[in-house]
């Protein structure tokens, strides 16, 4: 008995299937049309404007003044950077790379932040000592802007006082470069030998030890300027003081008279006994100015005498009033305002800005 195929009916049953399947999708799936309301591609409405020159002028007018994008704030990025200082020194052993921030500085103590706000290389290790305004006071110099009579370490200042290293119109108080190099104590030796009275006035001799005899002071009275080192004759007191003579138990007058020999300007006197020799308290004082052109120049002055500061200062003259060993008092002759010179450091000149490379 002959028995039918089954490949008819497992097609058919796959072709029921795909159908059902199919229905089934075009349920759960609406058509595009369905979706947009779309019902043809064809491009309606108007046609497009052609472009005319005007209308690409009027597009291009915004770069003309461009709107700068703000930056965003550190939580909105998704990367951020920053910089990092290399310490080659420091290298493999140590700290070699460091986090630079806004309080980090050179080795000098110069804020970096301060270099770069100017546009200064600070990784440049002669930064510190270059002049870029050529008014010849070095990066570091206009960093600390000393006042004058002060000497900071950069380490310490800000830079909120400093002046523009680029400006050569703004740069430190000349004044403020000035450096007491070294004082000498040049006592000379001085005798009050006598006095008399001419006509209801007193005269003195006096005797100087270290001045040839043809240069001795003539007579002088109070007023008179005795003819060295500045100093004016003034006040006599007559004293006599009575003493016993323990061999004769006699009484007799000792002349224990003084004279007082002034310098009005700084305000210094001293006083002289009579028939006594006494050591004149006179000094030098050696100055510099800490500017590349004077690296090799000295003012040396006496003090009660007048210098002048040139070409920093040509219009102003100054008086020694004192030198010591932490420094100097100056006095200016037109305002008589006192200033303090500090003691040279040796390790200034370290900021004295570097001679420019000579051409070949």
């Amino acid at each position: 008995m002959m028995t039918k195929s089954p490949e008819p009916i497992i097609l058919a049953v796959a072709l029921l299937l795909l159908a059902l399947g199919s229905a089934t999708l075009a349920y759960m799936f609406p058509s595009l049309e369905e979706i947009t309301g779309v019902k043809s591609m064809e491009p309606t409405g108007d046609r497009a404007k052609p472009l005319s020159a005007k209308d690409v002028e009027s597009s291009l007018a915004i770069w003309d003044s461009p709107v700068l994008w703000q930056e965003p704030a550190k939580h909105q990025r998704l990367f951020d950077s920053d910089e990092y200082l290399f310490y080659a020194s420091a290298y493999p052993a140590g700290n070699y790379i460091a986090r630079m921030g806004p309080d980090t500085r050179s080795p000098s103590g110069v804020l970096l932040s301060w270099y770069k706000k100017y546009g200064l290389d600070f990784t440049d290790p002669n930064v510190d000592r270059e002049d870029p305004d050529g008014d010849g006071f070095s990066n570091i110099v206009e960093f600390k802007n000393d006042p004058v009579g002060v000497r900071q370490k950069a380490s310490d200042c800000d830079g909120s006082k400093s002046t523009d290293p680029l400006d050569p119109k703004s740069h430190p108080d000349s004044l403020a470069r000035l450096r007491l190099q070294k004082y000498e104590l040049r006592p000379f030796h001085i005798q009050f030998k006598g006095y008399e009275q001419l006509n209801g006035e007193y005269y003195f001799q006096l005797y100087l030890n270290d001045v040839p005899s043809y240069n001795q002071p003539p007579l002088k009275k109070s007023g008179d300027n005795l003819g060295f080192e500045g100093y004016i004759i003034g006040a006599f007191h007559q004293v006599f003081q009575n003493e016993t003579d323990p061999g004769t138990n006699l009484t007799h007058a000792v002349d224990e008279s003084t004279l007082e020999l002034d310098k009005p300007e700084i305000g210094w006197k001293i006083i002289v006994p009579f028939r006594k020799e006494i050591d004149s308290p006179e000094s030098t004082a050696d100055f510099v100015m800490l500017m590349p052109d004077d690296v090799d120049k000295v003012i040396k002055i006496s003090r009660g005498k007048i210098f002048t500061i040139t070409p920093y200062l040509p219009d102003r003259s100054f008086l020694v009033i004192d030198a010591n060993d932490s420094g100097a008092t100056i006095r200016d002759t037109k305002t008589n305002q006192d200033y303090s010179v500090p003691k040279l450091d040796p390790a200034e000149w370290n900021e004295v800005p570097l001679a420019p490379p000579k051409s070949p």
